[in-house]
């Protein structure tokens, strides 16, 4: 748990912000397609954002004036998240949590909750926890039947060369449809596709590339590392790309 902190916190100083153009598309596009499904992100209405990272539904969601509660167990992304809420004015808007989700006391149950993207919902228990944490919707955003990033993949078979691993990484909707479907909830889904880029200087992407193979407890070999770089670019500036699809869940109790 620890070593997975870690990771989100080291991830926090690169991850996008709520007004990074590739991460709002997302979220509005998100956003407006489960307004069409009946989710009322109401003025004073209550929400729950498991896992909100940096903000990048809190902060749109508090500038709607819905009262959020955010949680996570980084710091280092809540600090960003802090610091743009007031920046925009939306602070008083927000109770920030730095708290996992196995052990976050919902105490009354929110109008809305939502988790988006986040390996905090991988269980029967997280997922059932996040399900009873609203009274009335939910909305729940994960990976769907792809993620393509060439630098990971390329740097995951040098190390592990006969290893078969899922660039997805985290529950699949359809974990969340099963259990929605033993609790009667009706629900909709709907996949997208998105992708983005990153850009590091050579030093941040091995710190990159350490994180994505420790997270997969992996030793990291820097030779390996470095040739991969060099691979990329010539010069000091390493562009990562990635495209996925994104699988959109709403349900109603």
């Amino acid at each position: 748990m620890q070593q997975k902190k870690q990771f989100w916190d080291t991830l926090a100083k690169h991850y996008p912000h709520f007004n990074t153009p590739s991460m709002s598309k997302d979220v509005q596009e998100i956003l407006a397609w489960t307004k069409e499904q009946g989710i009322a992100y109401a003025p004073q209405s209550t929400l729950l954002d498991i896992g909100s990272g940096t903000g990048t539904f809190s902060i749109p969601l508090a500038l709607l004036h819905v009262k959020v509660t955010a949680i996570d167990p980084s710091a280092n992304m809540l600090a960003v998240l802090e610091e743009d809420a007031r920046n925009e004015g939306v602070i008083e808007r927000i109770k920030i949590h730095q708290s996992d989700w196995n052990t976050f006391d919902v105490l009354t149950p929110y109008d809305i909750v939502l988790a988006s993207m986040t390996p905090a919902i991988h269980d029967t228990f997280t997922i059932d926890k996040m399900i009873d944490a609203s009274s009335k919707q939910g909305v729940f955003v994960s990976w769907g039947s792809y993620r393509l990033n060439p630098f990971v993949d390329a740097l995951l078979q040098a190390h592990r060369p006969n290893e078969l691993f899922s660039q997805t990484g985290s529950i699949k909707a359809q974990d969340v449809m099963a259990r929605l479907d033993a609790k009667n909830c009706s629900y909709v889904s709907k996949c997208f596709e998105t992708q983005w880029s990153d850009t590091y200087t050579f030093e941040e992407a091995k710190e990159y590339a350490k994180e994505q193979l420790e997270r997969r407890s992996i030793a990291p070999d820097f030779s390996i590392i470095e040739t991969l770089l060099h691979q990329c670019s010539s010069s000091e500036q390493i562009e990562i790309h990635t495209k996925a699809e994104k699988v959109i869940l709403v349900w109603k109790h």
